[in-house]
């Protein structure tokens, strides 16, 4: 028997929009530089309600293409 109202599992990796304990843990980025980010602009957010903030995939993969290059 199935459970009609069981959501379906979606892997973090497949997700169009991300929490930001989601983003800190595909990235490894800590929650509060990524909030940091969003409230300077650098990293766009969306709100689904009045406190829920919300990533798009699209616009997290744009941010970790700006961030700049490192070298030793």
């Amino acid at each position: 028997m199935t459970d009609s109202k069981k959501t379906p599992y979606v892997s973090i990796e497949n997700r169009p929009l991300l929490s930001v304990d989601e983003v800190e843990a595909l990235t490894g980025v800590p929650a509060k530089i990524i909030r940091a980010n969003v409230r300077n602009g650098l990293l766009k957010a969306c709100m689904a309600g009045s406190t829920t903030m919300r990533i798009r995939r699209a616009d997290l993969d744009a941010w970790l293409d700006a961030l700049p290059a490192w070298h030793a």
